[in-house]
């Protein structure tokens, strides 16, 4: 904002706008995810085969199922707006430096969260659904529930946009001092055991969802490491 001292009450008063302006945005790509319901639902569909049919057991769960897709639609599309509000909040309190790693972290971490679900969505799920219809191929016949699918789909490219937010984690921190890059190589066996009980926390309970969400985890997790270091040369040598 501007270097006007304010309130604490103009500061409450403001955060409220703030939050009203980001919960807005939210309804209103829901209310578009609700109307485009059928689309939306071809296109997650498709890992499935759009020949593979989608039942309802009961009589609600066609409008339940696209509350759920309005609603995960509305957080897709309009939670980016929401945090750029409350970034926008706390942008004053900040020092220059400070601002700029936050700003900059938000727009990776912005691209990393799409980068997630494109990955998860074009070549994870492709593979990972054969692998899990697969497990029986005779005497067993497979009903897949509308409500379900859509449940599953959307946590599962849901876990991998926020796990790809690792690396802006691990970057922010050690560019503001409270870990360095000795201690992340030094603890990496311990965080590659934190990384695969948060995959099986973030996905469906089986191992090869888990598996296929902590290995790109581990790479990025590598990858953080060598662009932390990378930044804390840069800043060694100015």
């Amino acid at each position: 904002m501007n270097d006007v001292k304010m309130t604490f009450t103009e500061h409450l008063a403001e955060l409220r706008v703030r939050l009203v302006k980001g919960l807005i945005a939210i309804a209103v790509f829901a209310v578009i995810g609700y109307i485009f319901r059928a689309q939306i639902l071809y296109i997650i569909k498709k890992p499935l085969g759009n020949t593979v049919p989608l039942h309802a057991f009961d009589l609600f769960e066609p409008f339940v199922a696209s509350l759920r897709i309005a609603g995960y639609t509305g957080l897709f599309f309009g939670l980016p707006f929401l945090v750029y509000q409350i970034m926008m909040f706390c942008l004053p309190a900040l020092k220059p430096k400070e601002k700029k790693v936050i700003v900059v972290g938000l727009i990776c971490g912005i691209f990393l969260l799409y980068g997630g679900i494109i990955f998860s969505y074009m070549f994870i799920l492709p593979l990972l659904i054969p692998q899990l219809s697969g497990f029986f191929t005779t005497g067993v016949e497979q009903t897949f529930s509308l409500k379900m699918y859509i449940d599953k789909i959307f946590r599962f490219i849901i876990a991998f946009g926020l796990g790809f937010q690792l690396p802006i984690i691990l970057v922010i921190l050690v560019r503001v001092g409270i870990v360095s890059v000795q201690s992340l190589r030094k603890n990496r066996k311990y965080m590659i055991i934190g990384i695969f009980a948060t995959s099986a926390i973030l996905t469906p309970p089986d191992v090869i969802s888990q598996c296929l969400l902590a290995l790109p985890l581990l790479i990025l997790y590598e990858a953080s490491i060598w662009v932390s270091a990378f930044l804390e040369r840069g800043r060694q040598t100015t």
